[in-house]
């Protein structure tokens, strides 16, 4: 297996107006890759590290002619939709998010590596999960376009003053960091729900609901101070 990097070369952008919303039912049609690999070196670690996957197909033919555009709103709501964040914590064995506008790689952090022409190492529609900077060689001549999306672990510490450079600036970073922290906490509220019935442990489900609202609170505390250098988020 070779490995090198692929351009992650942008198409022209249509108009704001023209960009399509994603329609998960239209749109999507995630399917398992045919294998992966644990880049861990340890068969026995527990969870699994993440892994490098063969290319998989994302989306549907309707959802080509929409990634096409590379839309930054598509492509953020494709990043976010519930379906395409179970399918990257499948491949891993860990729970993920979408990493927020602006943060830095970190330790566990995934690429999703979407292809949006047939032109390249994968028909358009196909994705492939990859540690950043690695992916199989590229085939054929010339280079193909393609939109990367990257995922940490739910566990990761992302703070305000992270966000700050790529939001330019720091009101922008507080609404991005809120969302994030939102995400978290929907994310953990779904699990608990999902599996109340089957958790017998009270106890267990109060520290899991207390998890969760944890993260809803600092969202609301972010958003309601009147403080401009938010120290007390930074990292948090």
């Amino acid at each position: 297996m070779d490995a090198m990097i692929i351009p992650l070369n942008a198409r022209p952008q249509n108009s704001a107006n023209a960009a399509p919303s994603l329609d998960p039912s239209r749109h999507l049609a995630i399917e398992p890759p045919a294998w992966t690999v644990s880049l861990s070196g340890a068969s026995d670690e527990t969870p699994p590290s993440p892994a490098l996957a063969a290319p998989f197909r994302l989306l549907s033919a309707a959802g080509i002619v929409a990634a096409e555009r590379t839309s930054p709103k598509f492509l953020t709501e494709l990043a976010r939709h519930p379906k395409v964040i179970d399918a990257v914590s499948a491949l891993t064995g860990t729970c993920m998010v979408p990493a927020p506008a602006g943060a830095s790689a970190t330790a566990g952090a995934v690429e999703l590596v979407l292809s949006l022409s047939n032109g390249g190492a994968w028909a358009a529609g196909f994705a492939m999960l990859q540690h950043p900077g690695i992916v199989l060689r590229q085939n054929g001549g010339g280079s193909a376009a393609y939109a990367k999306l990257v995922f940490l672990p739910e566990d990761a510490v992302v703070g305000i003053h992270d966000l700050e450079d790529g939001a330019g600036d720091l009101e922008r970073a507080r609404i991005e960091w809120v969302r994030h922290k939102t995400l978290l906490s929907h994310r953990k509220l779904g699990r608990l729900l999902e599996n109340f019935d089957r958790c017998g442990d009270r106890h267990a489900i109060v520290q899991e609901l207390w998890e969760a609202l944890a993260d809803a609170e600092h969202a609301i505390e972010a958003l309601s101070s009147e403080t401009e250098s938010l120290d007390i988020f930074y990292e948090s």
